[in-house]
């Protein structure tokens, strides 16, 4: 089922005024964040426009609430080919969140319609969870917080854990350098940890600006670190990338961090890799299987820390995202590109727009 929520101006619909319709979840309960959704409203009512939110639970009440918008804000709703093709009027998708593999990009670009993320956003959370990945990790907190508890407070007990390396002079090697990437290697980087980069795309200006190493494989990745931490958008280029080579590659002291996307590592490599103690330990806030099931062997493995898709997770990336997403429609509405702008091929098949700016 869904329903219809309108925020007019002055009364009456105005049939010239475009269409907007967000789309969530029926899962969602939609009257107990009514305070979160005004986030976004408030930017968006920048512009004069009809806003529609449709909670959906199934393709066919996902195609009836978008096929006549002129902007679709996607609140984690899958937007497969079958109903992007539906969608005659749309200038623009903005999702809700940093993350966009729930939709179908390619098809968007061909149908002439911009898809934007909220980028950056939670990027200085995703980066303070991944370093708090490598600490724990670095200093065996999980370990140490156990033997506590069950009283064990011994040197001998300790000692059991070693070899335990200063953090500083260590190797973080980063696959993927974009803005959540940038934000960890400069956090890194006060603790004394050396930085090198696995990123095809990344410019050389950047490796400069930031003080780091590029270097030309995964594999060189891997050997040449102490952690190795994704950082990469999930595609069709990053589905299983990190994987039996990569984790063969590393050393077997060590750790290996995810905090983007569970399917951007092949799971069952992981396990195997730890299994045959290839590497140390692994630090993961996602997985291929979300919510992962209680029989995960990643979770049954003393040298595995878990947390549950959490990383981006704070009162201020709460407020943000909504309040990026409200910005991003009314740049869309204002004849402006989005400051996000993931599919940028679009622009061949879309009329000339003006530049993002602060709003």
């Amino acid at each position: 089922m869904w329903f219809k929520f309108f925020i007019l101006s002055g009364g009456l619909i105005e049939m010239s005024k475009p269409k907007v319709a967000w789309i969530r979840s029926a899962v969602l309960d939609l009257w107990s964040d009514s305070a979160e959704m005004s986030l976004t409203t408030k930017s968006l009512d920048l512009v004069d426009h009809d806003l529609e939110v449709h909670m959906v639970s199934s393709e066919g009440e996902i195609i009836e609430a978008v096929k006549e918008a002129d902007l679709v804000l996607d609140e984690m709703v899958p937007l497969g080919k079958s109903v992007i093709q539906h969608m005659d009027k749309a200038q623009a998708i903005i999702s809700l969140g940093h993350g966009f593999n729930h939709i179908e990009d390619q098809a968007a670009t061909d149908m002439g319609i911009m898809v934007a993320n909220c980028a950056g956003y939670c990027s200085d959370e995703v980066a303070n969870h991944t370093i708090m990945f490598l600490l724990a990790c670095s200093k065996r907190l999980i370990q140490l917080d156990k033997l506590v508890k069950n009283g064990e407070w011994t040197s001998t007990t300790i000692k059991s854990l070693f070899p335990m390396p200063a953090v500083y002079g260590q190797t973080l090697g980063l696959v993927g350098f974009g803005n959540i990437g940038r934000h960890v290697s400069r956090k890194a980087k006060a603790f004394g940890i050396n930085v090198k980069v696995y990123d095809p795309y990344l410019e050389p200006w950047v490796v400069q600006e930031y003080e780091i190493e590029r270097l030309g494989s995964l594999e060189s990745l891997g050997a040449e670190s102490d952690y190795v931490s994704m950082h990469v958008p999930l595609n069709s280029e990053t589905q299983g990338l990190a994987d039996a080579s990569l984790f063969k590659s590393m050393k077997p002291t060590g750790y290996f961090i995810n905090t983007c996307r569970g399917a951007t590592h092949n799971e069952p490599d992981l396990i195997s890799a730890l299994n045959n103690k290839d590497i140390a330990g692994a630090a993961l806030d996602v997985f291929e299987i979300e919510p992962t099931p209680k029989s995960n062997p990643l979770l049954l493995m003393e040298n595995v820390i878990a947390s549950p898709h959490s990383a981006g997770t704070s009162d201020n990336s709460s407020r943000d995202g909504r309040v990026r997403l409200g910005e991003e429609a009314a740049r869309v509405l204002m004849g402006m590109y989005p400051m996000s702008l993931v599919n940028p091929g679009v622009r061949t098949k879309i009329p000339l727009r003006n530049p993002a700016k602060s709003l």
